[in-house]
């Protein structure tokens, strides 16, 4: 029997080790779908530790095949995400993105280093045990289609069926030390929008109708009803729009204007009633300036659903390792992920880790001044390992 103070033992073992890993990645952040370097320091990994891999999934992923005994017995599956973000790094530390213009701002490097720091314990481990790991290392979460998608309609599971897939994710909002957990429906689904205005474009002072800009302006607060009124949970509908071009000039109108924006739901009805609300919404908003417009959508990820049974079970286990005192409950949240194409297909458990520090003064997701501190890869390992080897202990269902 592997107890909590063996899976902390060999935590701390490797720890130096994990958050060199980590440093490294943050040091050599790459955007989605072009992780190849990353790529190659995973598989680099991955073979001293006489793990067998496939690789090419989404064009940088690899799954790694650990089998222990009775390797069909029961099957986990683990994933971490990859990718980095097209943003400028502000936070002075030694391990500062050396990649101008892109950094680790939402902690994919911490889910990858502590992804590797599991598969080492559970390589270490491997005569003890029964069953099969498998280890998802997924590019392109933050970029549509989503490398989770690709991959599996790529077959990434070819002659495997897990019984259960576990993901994680850093969370500033939480206490490093403990990690969080939550029943059902825990993030939203989120669709692109993109709006292309057309009007009549000319001289300023000579426009008096067709005016595309003014129309766009105008599509922009009726759509806010949405959200706002028609929505049947108030709070829980996000329509925004960050992008808005009238390409013009102080005197000049624009023939057409785009904007480009995201739907965010946390219901599939709903969000297929929002969609087609945008459209009829927003031909009539612009008809009212005798424009017309172009509504392409492109659907995105589903909400990320935890199988409630499961989080049931990890909150019992995950209280044995931590303490219940270092055991919370999240909130949902209205951003997306792309784990929510793992969770439509197996039992899935997606969990928080969190990385409130006193040492680091740690900004918001997707900001210059994110920031995880490395001591929070202890609690992230040892834990995934513990809920690993809980699940694959278990009754098999087979």
């Amino acid at each position: 029997m592997i107890t909590k103070d063996r899976i902390w033992e060999l935590t701390r073992r490797d720890i130096k080790h994990t958050q060199e890993i980590f440093k490294h990645l943050h040091q050599y952040p790459e955007l989605a779908f072009h992780e190849v370097e990353t790529a190659k320091f995973i598989r680099k990994e991955l073979m001293e530790l006489d793990i067998p891999f496939r690789e090419g999934y989404a064009r940088t992923g690899l799954l790694g095949v650990l089998r222990c005994k009775n390797p069909k017995r029961r099957i986990v599956a683990i994933r971490a995400d990859m990718d980095a973000l097209p943003v400028e790094e502000e936070v002075d530390i030694p391990y500062k993105s050396k990649v101008k213009g892109v950094m680790h701002a939402c902690g994919h490097d911490a889910h990858t280093s502590t992804l590797l720091g599991v598969a080492r314990i559970l390589a270490s481990l491997k005569d003890e045990l029964e069953g099969t790991f498998l280890f998802v290392f997924q590019p392109g979460e933050e970029r549509y289609p989503g490398g989770a998608n690709t991959m599996l309609q790529e077959n990434i599971f070819d002659g495997f069926t897990p019984d259960v897939i576990l993901g994680l994710h850093v969370i500033p909002t939480i206490e490093m030390g403990k990690i969080g957990f939550r029943p059902g429906l825990i993030t939203a689904a989120t669709d692109e929008i993109h709006i292309t205005v057309k009007g009549r474009g000319g001289h300023a002072a000579l426009i008096k109708s067709e005016n595309a800009v003014l129309a766009a302006a105008n599509l922009l607060m009726k759509l806010q009803a949405i959200p706002n009124e028609l929505a049947p949970v108030k709070g829980e509908t996000i329509l925004a729009f960050g992008r808005f071009i009238a390409n013009g000039i102080m005197n000049v109108i624009p023939e057409s204007v785009k904007l480009d924006g995201t739907l965010r739901t946390l219901d599939e009805e709903w969000r297929k009633k929002a969609l087609d609300l945008t459209v009829e919404i927003a031909d009539k908003a612009v008809a009212e300036y005798g424009c017309t417009c172009q509504v392409e959508i492109n659907y995105g990820y589903p909400s990320v659903v935890n199988n409630e049974e499961l989080n049931t079970r990890a909150e019992a286990y995950a209280k044995e390792l931590l303490g219940e005192e270092n055991v919370t409950t999240f909130e949902k949240r209205m951003t997306g992920e792309d784990f929510g194409y793992f969770s439509l297909k197996y039992p899935a458990l997606f969990f928080r880790v969190g990385i409130g520090s006193k040492r680091f003064q740690c900004g918001g997701m997707h900001s210059p001044t994110f920031v995880v501190d490395p001591e929070a890869l202890l609690t992230s390992t040892a834990s995934m390992t513990w809920l690993a080897i809980q699940f694959i202990s278990e009754q098999s269902n087979r």
